[in-house]
């Protein structure tokens, strides 16, 4: 680790956002936490900088949902939470409030979040920002409802109690989250089907049409069992529909039966393979 601040990337870190953090820090002992496994160098460079000015400061180091925290690091600190790269945003999340309940507890002064590259702009301190789109809008869910959606995503019959006790709340407090994110249409309950159960095979459709074809078809096939992708594409054809078969004959007679007899279908390309590896499941269709 001595040789840290000679790494290209590690002294692009430290002298991009060293003095911002130091300003941060002030003249308060601070703790930097940063997270495995690629936070540590990021972090070990930081403290080496900052040691040398002689400043109050510890480090050490926890997952992001705040798993093998040293509680006694960052009592009555000011913390700076240090990771590589901020890519959906979940992690961010995840430690900022795993720390955030600790913080009354343990006096701590302020928290806050640097990172190389932040690809979803939340971070305090960053290098690199870009403009890709997050994953996860933070307007809607954070990171207590990601934690339930995790811990029902694993077991979608768990009870809400026991849900309720791996996220600190009461089975009430659970359900409401997800009365709000139901009502808020971010999250829907529903039964599914697994895929290689029922079928061997898929077929990706490319279809060439007009605009009002299009539109006819994606009303008509988004209907159908079988029928589990349906993309607008651009390019030589302007519709792909992903149909699933027990055998060739199956998609075949799809094909004929759906797709072939629309006089404004002026070409089709098709290309076939096993069963989706994403997506395991499928919506069951009753109409």
């Amino acid at each position: 680790m001595n040789d840290l601040l000679g790494l290209a990337p590690v002294k692009k870190f430290v002298s991009t956002l060293g003095r911002d953090i130091e300003k941060y820090f002030g003249k308060d002992s601070a703790c930097i936490i940063y997270l495995r496994p690629d936070g540590v160098f990021y972090a070990q460079g930081l403290y080496q900088w900052l040691a040398q000015k002689k400043k109050n400061i510890v480090i050490g180091t926890m997952e992001d949902d705040g798993v093998d925290l040293d509680e006694s690091l960052v009592k009555g600190r000011k913390i700076l939470i240090v990771d590589n790269d901020i890519v959906t945003g979940k992690g961010y999340k995840r430690s900022m409030e795993a720390l955030r309940i600790l913080k009354k507890e343990l006096g701590i002064k302020d928290i806050k979040f640097a990172a190389f590259s932040d690809r979803v702009g939340v971070a305090d301190f960053a290098v690199a920002k870009y403009s890709a789109e997050a994953i996860w809008s933070f307007a809607e869910l954070d990171a207590i409802d990601l934690k339930i959606l995790e811990c029902l995503a694993e077991d979608g019959r768990a009870v809400l109690a026991d849900v309720g006790k791996k996220v600190n709340l009461s089975s009430v407090a659970v359900k409401n989250r997800l009365d709000k994110l139901l009502k808020e249409k971010v999250l829907r309950i529903e039964a599914t089907l697994n895929v290689d159960q029922f079928y061997t095979m898929c077929a990706q459709i490319y279809v060439e049409t007009d605009e009002e074809t299009v539109e006819r078809l994606i009303e008509k096939l988004e209907k159908r069992q079988e029928v589990y992708h349906l993309v607008r594409v651009t390019g030589m054809y302007n519709l792909l529909v992903g149909v699933l078969g027990a055998k060739w004959q199956s998609v075949q007679d799809f094909i004929e039966t759906e797709i072939r007899p629309i006089p404004t279908v002026r070409k089709i390309f098709i290309t076939t393979g096993t069963v989706p590896i994403l997506p395991k499941t499928i919506s069951p269709q009753f109409s």
